[in-house]
């Protein structure tokens, strides 16, 4: 589900294609394919969409412009000395049919986002199919423009260069989830607690929170919830829109998805 995207060759294997290339032509649509093959924001939702399939005009944001959504970004974040670095931890499991199989991903990444992008993840990859567990664990390092991954077998590296490196260092900035979110049509918001975290609900179609996950776990669930199935978002922001916790849960008649992101150690 979370497996960890390195590429099959490292960068003097001949003139094949690194991870740092396949991560450069992805679909602009789904710019998850990036080097680490784990959960990070997607595109906002295009005008006119309204993936959340609710009552809303089509395309009208769910930010009234004052109250709870006063502080929501009013364009997609970039990173800068207001957010250096953050950890997060991801989960993500889908139950299939009512035998106990599952797939089921647990990842922790640390990341520094300004001035210059680093990273370190590792993630677990646990697959239940007829009483038999699978296990598989993976890391992705990015220090300088070197990326280093291990995909549980063997070690591979690559060399990113200036614009990859700026994917991923903007598609990492945290504060996109919440944009994303709390722009959504038919978002709804409480007002900021005593912390001054505000949280936000949505819903969305799994066709547009596809975007929001690696492309190998998309194409998985693809085949076990279909895109127009319902899926609850639930997020929990401070007051620097910064996102402390995100829930997601979709149910499909044959297999019910989960997922939760936690942040932690902004600075």
């Amino acid at each position: 589900m979370m497996a960890v995207q390195v590429g099959g060759n490292s960068a003097g294997d001949g003139g094949a294609s690194p991870a740092s290339a396949a991560m450069s032509r992805q679909d602009p649509a789904n710019p998850n394919g990036t080097a680490t093959g784990l959960v990070t924001p997607g595109a906002p939702a295009a005008p006119g969409s309204n993936p959340a399939g609710t009552g809303n005009a089509p395309g009208t944001p769910g930010t009234p412009g004052g109250g709870a959504f006063a502080n929501l970004p009013t364009a997609p974040p970039q990173p800068g000395p207001s957010l250096h670095a953050f950890t997060r931890k991801t989960e993500v499991k889908v139950s299939i049919g009512a035998n106990g199989d599952y797939k089921h991903a647990a990842e922790t990444a640390s990341f520094t986002l300004y001035p210059k992008f680093a990273m370190n993840a590792t993630g677990v990859t646990q697959t239940m199919q007829g009483g038999e567990l699978t296990k598989i664990t993976q890391k992705v390092i990015v220090s300088g423009q070197t990326l280093k991954g291990f995909d549980g077998e063997k070690w591979t590296q690559s060399t990113l260069t200036a614009a990859q490196l700026n994917t991923l260092q903007t598609q990492s900035d945290p504060r996109q989830f919440t944009f994303m979110i709390g722009t959504l049509p038919g978002t709804t918001a409480s007002e900021p607690d005593d912390s001054g975290r505000t949280q936000f609900t949505a819903q969305a179609r799994m066709g547009s929170v596809y975007s929001l996950l690696p492309q190998e776990a998309a194409a998985a669930i693809r085949d076990l919830i279909p895109q127009d199935t319902g899926c609850g978002l639930d997020l929990w922001a401070d007051s620097k829109s910064r996102p402390t916790s995100i829930g997601l849960s979709a149910q499909a008649p044959g297999a019910a998805f989960t997922g939760s992101m936690t942040f932690n150690a902004y600075r």
